[in-house]
């Protein structure tokens, strides 16, 4: 049988996975999305975002590697990624080693978008911190950053 701090672990555990949906239910909201669309100028859906940073933080790749990393067909990924080469987000390229084959890469504008979205959020999360102590945050983020790490499982293949 748990002892009383497993419980206290478990209630604490139930707290942090509920704000954790709740803050990401904040992040998808339509309300959130058009606000963050108002300020950046950039009238993306959050998959989108997510291909944004993906590319950034990952660098070229094949549309196919774009597919596997998000766990879908690249039927799927397709019309999003024409979306974004068509507002000039990211770019496409032939892969040197196959002609036939496409690599997209982030575009300038795409880093310029990214950087604007993250200042966005930024502004945002600032006006609900609003009266929280620097020390407190500066937990939260290690906190944060440290699940989110934890959690992080890098099965997606690498840039080619």
């Amino acid at each position: 049988m748990p002892g009383p701090t497993a419980a206290a672990d478990s209630a604490a555990l139930e707290r942090l996975e509920r704000a954790l949906v709740s803050l990401l239910g904040w992040l998808n909201d339509r309300q959130t999305i058009g606000d963050l669309a108002q300020r950046t100028g950039h009238d993306l859906a959050p998959a989108s975002w997510a291909l944004l940073e993906h590319l950034d933080a990952r660098g070229s790749m094949r549309v196919s590697d774009i597919a596997a990393c998000h766990g879908v067909h690249t039927s799927s990924i397709t019309p999003r990624l024409q979306r974004l080469e068509q507002d000039g987000l990211i770019e496409r390229g032939a892969d040197p080693a196959d002609a036939r084959v496409s690599i997209i890469h982030i575009a300038p504008p795409g880093r310029a978008a990214l950087r604007s979205i993250h200042r966005a959020r930024r502004l945002a999360l600032a006006a609900a911190l609003d009266g929280c102590a620097g020390e407190d945050l500066e937990q939260a983020v290690e906190i944060v950053a440290s699940i989110a790490e934890r959690l992080s499982v890098d099965r997606r293949p690498q840039a080619r």
